[in-house]
């Protein structure tokens, strides 16, 4: 082999680039159609295509400007502690065991991939190596394209999915959500979505809330007790 061609390659040559969103917004800028219509953006554009800011973030935005107490250095590794903290109760409630308990905390991430990506290594990192569980990972039919290579990457390679969205109704069909729950396979982990499920942005009720979660709690107490 010539120096040449030792200089020529790279430890990358081998691998495999999965579809992005970056290459989906450049089609969309090359697209001359003059209806076309940007979905896979996560912010709010107006008729000009410039980004929207919603009248709380612009708000929240000049407090923070103005904010004399606010300190510029970088935050703790696990995050601002005071937000996460509150962020926890607001997620489970102030009175809930497991934050009475004390077994709880939460993490600062930078976005939802951010959250998911350290969820994953988490999951490989102390659930595979300590047993024999390598999946699966249930996510919602359709997701972000870019969960199911998340878990993926971190090493969990089955990732099934449990049925959301219904065309027919154009809004979350719960009957078979839950359906799908009931009948997932054991020690599987649940991806759920509290809100802005991408890409419908269609949420659950609270009455749906409650029925996904009494499913998760009989799920639970069944497998316990097989397991015992």
């Amino acid at each position: 082999m010539t120096r040449h061609e030792m200089s020529a390659r790279s430890v990358f040559d081998g691998a495999v680039f999965m579809p992005s969103q970056m290459k989906l917004l450049e089609d969309f800028k090359r697209d001359t159609h003059p209806d076309k219509v940007n979905l896979a953006g996560r912010e709010y554009v107006g008729e000009h295509g410039h980004t929207t800011w919603l009248p709380l973030v612009r708000k929240i935005k000049q407090q923070i400007s103005t904010d004399p107490t606010l300190i510029t250095e970088y935050p703790h590794i696990l995050g601002i502690p005071e937000f996460t903290r509150r962020a926890t109760q607001l997620a489970l409630g102030k009175d809930s065991p497991a934050i009475v308990e004390s077994r709880v905390f939460g993490i600062q991430t930078v976005g939802c991939t951010g959250a998911v990506c350290l969820g994953a290594e988490l999951l490989r990192s102390c659930y595979c190596s300590s047993s024999s569980w390598s999946g699966p990972i249930l996510l919602s039919s359709p997701c972000d394209d870019s969960l199911a290579g998340t878990f993926k990457a971190a090493g969990i390679e089955d990732v099934q999915y449990y049925r959301y969205w219904d065309a027919e109704s154009n809004g979350v069909c719960v009957e078979n959500m839950v359906h799908d729950l009931e009948n997932a396979p054991e020690q599987c982990v649940v991806v759920l979505f509290a809100s802005g499920h991408r890409p419908t942005g269609a949420e659950l009720s609270q009455e749906d809330w409650k029925r996904v979660a009494e499913v998760m709690v009989v799920r639970f107490h069944n497998e316990t007790r097989n397991q015992a």
